[in-house]
């Protein structure tokens, strides 16, 4: 009830792959064993949550946490080794560490160094015996590789953007199942700088972004283009927010009531206040590797150009670009993030949130902020979080794009149920099919 501790059971039964049973043991190896890693390891932050893990039976354990914040279940989504298979094995170059052994559909043969994987089924596999009887994964140099190879014939499966790729594909050759990411895209204001501090300055901007067609023309139809933050998988996620849907004549409005107007008739809005004369001259950085992101400052770039704003676009490669960000040198910014299953939108909006880089800071923000990250129970979590989105809505400190899609990309040779999740791409591989189509 105080949102500090939970007990959990193992299911009975789960077996390794070498017949050992899984037990609460495992799970107390598998924390200590991300506890003791280095600080830039995998998962690692999951010891910012998890305070000790206490084994009391075989197959029970109860978690200490160290706040009672509302995602401490969502944090323990790490996986589990075994513990009697990994015990003493801390040099990586041990035969051990060489050859992985899980519970899952597949275990693997053998390993060729820089080239391919060779797996089996796992006859002890929960879901049952695996259809393919022989998986080969190759190990390739880049993203550009694997699309080549994929359409050569030379990969049957291929995970990977559907924005980048899916154009390429041939739909009477190939099948593309698709799931939404967690990969977040949106536009930033600089609040360091006056111009946004203004509300219906980020409105009028909000206004003539044209997300509907950006999601046609840029994100192919390849994304879920949401209205705040949150996954819109989420069951977290309010849809009854302000929508900010594309109308220049609010956008028009809004700047004619905060006194711009086209003085000297070039076509670039000035306002003229007691210290001089403004002009409506802006920068929107964006990084030149995403080709989604580019196209969609481009579009904003020419609708803000229409609307009366003097507009330089600034594509950086992704070194200069995060410097720039860091460094506020920027009006607006096209960025993204890769967003945790383990939601806590303060690092973004908090006015001491770590990743805050647009130097936005509110009072009820931080409010709502704080009491989304320490309510328990669903019901006050839900309500929470739909009271923080309405308000994020309201205020604007982005102006949320969308969540883009990735996809599983199969030959027509791969059957079965193909059904892949953000959190498992690989959903249900035990009963793929090869070769019957």
């Amino acid at each position: 009830p105080d949102g500090l501790s939970a007990s959990f059971l193992v299911k009975d039964g789960l077996q390794w792959a070498d017949g050992t049973p899984i037990t609460a043991n495992d799970v107390a190896f598998s924390f200590r064993t991300i506890q003791n890693a280095s600080d830039n390891s995998i998962y690692k932050n999951v010891v910012n949550y998890v305070k000790s893990i206490v084994v009391t039976g075989k197959n029970t354990f109860n978690i200490q946490f160290h706040n009672n914040f509302s995602g401490n279940i969502m944090s323990l989504g790490f996986p589990i080794i075994s513990s009697s298979y990994y015990a003493g094995q801390t040099n990586m170059e041990s035969d051990i560490n060489k050859t992985p052994m899980g519970s899952g559909a597949y275990q693997m043969v053998s390993h060729t160094l820089a080239s391919h994987i060779m797996l089996a089924p796992n006859p002890l596999y929960q879901g049952g015996v695996s259809q393919i009887p022989s998986v080969c994964v190759k190990l390739t140099e880049s993203s550009e590789t694997d699309a080549y190879a994929f359409n050569q014939g030379v990969l049957d499966i291929l995970a990977t953007s559907a924005i980048e790729i899916g154009k390429y594909v041939d739909e009477d050759k190939d099948c593309m199942y698709q799931f939404t990411s967690r990969d977040y895209d949106f536009i930033g204001f600089n609040f360091n700088r006056e111009l946004f501090q203004d509300k219906n300055m980020r409105q009028a901007v909000a206004y003539t972004f044209p997300k509907k067609s950006i999601c046609e023309s840029v994100y192919l139809n390849y994304a879920q283009m949401t209205n705040t933050p949150i996954h819109p998988k989420s069951w977290l996620y309010e849809e009854n927010v302000a929508p900010y849907n594309y109308d220049t004549t609010i956008s028009k409005t809004l700047l004619k009531n905060q006194g711009w107007a086209d003085i000297d008739g070039n076509g670039v809005l000035e306002k003229t206040t007691e210290y001089g004369t403004n002009t409506l001259d802006i920068t929107i950085l964006v990084n030149g590797e995403n080709t989604a992101r580019v196209q969609t400052a481009q579009r904003l770039q020419e609708e803000l150009a229409l609307l009366g704003f003097g507009v330089i676009l600034d594509i950086q490669l992704f070194d200069e670009y995060q410097y720039k960000l860091t460094e506020g040198e920027y009006d607006l910014i096209v960025g993204g993030w890769t967003m945790s299953t383990t939601m806590n939108l303060a690092d973004f909006f908090h006015s001491g949130g770590i990743l805050n880089y647009t130097g936005y800071a509110n009072e009820e923000m931080d409010r709502l902020l704080n009491v989304a990250n320490s309510v328990v129970g669903e019901g006050a979590t839900l309500l929470a979080y739909s009271d923080l989105q309405k308000h994020i809505a309201q205020e604007l400190p982005y102006i949320s794009i969308a969540y883009t899609n990735q996809a599983l990309f199969t030959s027509q040779e791969v059957g079965g149920v193909i059904d892949p999740r953000a959190e498992n791409i690989f959903n249900h591989v035990e009963t793929w099919t090869f070769g019957n189509k």
